[in-house]
């Protein structure tokens, strides 16, 4: 199975980021033990890259870190249909919007997100990491 980990999840793996830390490593630990796919978009990659700055120390200590766990991820490339899928206003945010798309083009099964109902509207499911943990 494959899932998509939305960039609130990876930012939450990447940084520690508390309360939700556990549930996101938990969640990434489970997929990758049941030899799942885990997926990331290519603006999930520049969001991280971009909110993540102020977390490490230098430039070197972030490029590696992120590097290294974009690394163990599949990497699902947005499309021009993905951006017209987005600019058709079915999901009202932007980002949201390209990460369902691209993920229903790459056959994910689920989209792992903090932030489910901005997904009402999305072609594939989103569920939280708790969802995913008790599956």
């Amino acid at each position: 199975m494959k899932v998509l980990l939305d960039t609130n999840i990876t930012i939450d793996i990447l940084t520690k980021r508390e309360p939700d830390y556990k549930a996101s490593v938990a969640c990434y630990e489970k997929i990758v033990l049941e030899g799942n796919k885990a997926v990331v978009s290519t603006i999930s990659v520049a969001d991280v890259m971009y909110i993540t700055r102020k977390y490490f120390s230098n430039k070197e200590e972030q490029l590696k870190k992120v590097s290294d766990f974009i690394d163990t991820l599949k990497i699902a490339k947005v499309s021009a249909k993905d951006l017209k899928f987005a600019f058709s206003g079915v999901i009202t945010d932007f980002e949201d919007a390209l990460q369902a798309y691209c993920a229903k083009r790459y056959h994910v099964k689920y989209i792992i997100t903090r932030n489910v109902k901005d997904y009402k509207f999305s072609p594939v499911k989103a569920i939280t990491p708790e969802d995913f943990l008790g599956m």
